[in-house]
């Protein structure tokens, strides 16, 4: 008797890691993508890519999303808190979301889409995948130290990148090709000046492990380089480093379909 294959969900998924301003990268990449006819139908994301998942499963185009979060300069944003929790607050963030989202939940989005946060409280990595959209993306993105947790219910959340910065297994048994893009290369570092500059190596070495370790259940796997040379916190870069996601994407296809004929 013939074995019954069990036809999964989705045809294609994507994940989208997290990587402060880097992240324009993943607009770069999805521009790419659907150059050549590639439509991801849900995507995983964490931090900067739950930011550019949101906007794109809102049904926004790569090119508009860039626009959109390029508008203002990155202290448009925030606003200087005294710091007990975090030192800047994410209000304009949350208000530039909330201008340009048609969505307010998850349920309203045209393509399905799972951010992750931190729990602080119980130290466990969360999925949200219902609900309230924006307070859900900024949990994902809140970067510890530098903003305050989240509150949603009596839970705070921070940045779901310090448990998993590539959230690929909510994806697995639910999609039949899977495409990771990770933002964070770790190439050659000659110095490290200051201590803002170690700790962001530091996690950066943490995380890259695991991505390591799971780029190749991906049935693509872009990383664009040099993208370790722009800050995590400079919108001054954007369209450089959304170019960088954009080539390097069109140079994986390239070699995909190199090794297809």
């Amino acid at each position: 008797m013939a074995l019954k294959i069990k036809r999964k969900k989705y045809k294609t998924g994507i994940v989208l890691s997290g990587g402060g301003t880097r992240g324009f990268a993943h607009l770069g990449v999805l521009q790419a993508l659907n150059e050549n006819g590639i439509y991801p139908e849900i995507i995983s994301g964490v931090s900067a890519g739950a930011i550019a998942g949101a906007l794109y499963c809102d049904g926004k185009k790569p090119h508009e999303i860039l626009n959109i979060l390029t508008k203002h300069k990155i202290y448009n944003y925030l606003e200087l808190r005294l710091p007990t929790h975090g030192l800047v607050e994410m209000a304009g963030f949350e208000k530039k979301l909330k201008d340009n989202l048609e969505a307010k939940s998850f349920e309203d989005l045209k393509l399905p889409l799972m951010v992750f946060a931190a729990d602080m409280n119980n130290a466990t990595l969360v999925k949200f995948d219902k609900g309230d959209l924006v307070n859900a993306v900024k949990a994902s993105s809140s970067i510890p130290v530098l903003f305050p947790p989240v509150k949603i219910g009596d839970t705070l959340y921070s940045d779901g990148g310090i448990i998993e910065n590539f959230p690929i297994e909510p994806l697995e048994n639910i999609c039949q090709e899977i495409i990771g893009v990770n933002v964070n290369p770790i190439g050659y570092e000659k110095s490290l000046p200051n201590l803002f500059k170690l700790a962001e190596r530091t996690f950066h070495i943490i995380i890259r492990t695991r991505i390591i370790e799971r780029k190749d259940d991906c049935s693509m796997f872009i990383e664009p380089k040099n993208l370790d040379n722009y800050s995590l916190m400079n919108l001054s870069n954007a369209k450089e480093v959304y170019k960088l996601g954009y080539d390097e994407a069109i140079n994986v296809l390239k070699e995909k379909n190199k090794l297809k004929k």
